[in-house]
């Protein structure tokens, strides 16, 4: 029997991992549910159990199933970021450069602040100004590690208080993107000026609900961002 996915011709294992992926996606197994055992998905899927078990490990190292041992296989709470996997074999990243980077984090960044400041909760506020204090500190001791990591934090705490997993995901795959291609352009974060300075204008356009305001001061620092890289 031949396998096909996407037109092309794939291994037992991969047939068998993507339609459990697919079961996952469209509910048929939910969160938190017992996959049927071993000698049920081999009659389902038409493969021996060595291709179930292969398939099984591959979806369990990609976080969505739990393996436990004795117990049986469970479905784990599925992240959106974990299907946007595949675009990092889709990306030439010779093709890649910091201004593709940065044109794709303008038009996504400067919707999630908006949607932000419409959404936001005094929760949101509150965790917003932690990480922002945390950077504020960062910055003041010039630990580039930490300015880097709080950086990337405050960003996706932006995109959590939008409330669209997809803007989420696809955040958190361009900010996977963007440390990738710095440590491949040989270009490390650099502490601007005003950078804290920048990040609290977004926090404080978020906090007062200002819509319009978030997404300016978010797009004033994206292309402040790109400049001090180019």
């Amino acid at each position: 029997m031949t396998y096909i996915a996407g037109g092309y011709k794939i291994t037992k294992c991969d047939f068998v991992t993507e339609q459990l992926k697919e079961r996952i996606i469209t509910g048929t197994y939910k969160t938190g549910e017992k996959l049927p055992n071993e000698t049920a998905l081999c009659e389902s899927f038409g493969v021996s159990r060595i291709t179930v078990r292969e398939a099984l490990k591959k979806l369990n190292m990609m976080g969505i199933l739990d393996i436990r041992q004795g117990r049986g296989t469970f479905v784990k709470p599925v992240d959106l970021s974990l299907f946007m996997k595949p675009l990092y074999q889709l990306i030439d990243f010779e093709d890649v450069d910091i201004e593709s980077i940065y044109s794709a984090r303008k038009y996504l960044e400067t919707g999630t602040a908006s949607m932000a400041a419409e959404k936001r909760t005094e929760e949101d506020v509150a965790r917003l100004g932690e990480i922002l204090g945390k950077l504020k500190e960062a910055i003041e001791t010039e630990d580039l590690i930490a300015i880097e990591g709080f950086d990337s934090q405050f960003h996706l705490e932006v995109a959590k208080t939008a409330r669209n997993p997809i803007l989420y995901a696809c955040l958190e795959a361009i900010e996977e993107i963007n440390r990738t291609c710095l440590k491949r352009f040989s270009k490390y974060l650099t502490v601007l000026d005003d950078c804290y300075g920048e990040h609290y204008r977004i926090f404080d356009a978020i906090r007062k609900g200002d819509a319009a305001g978030a997404s300016q001061a978010m797009l004033d620092h994206t292309l402040s961002s790109q400049k001090v890289l180019l």
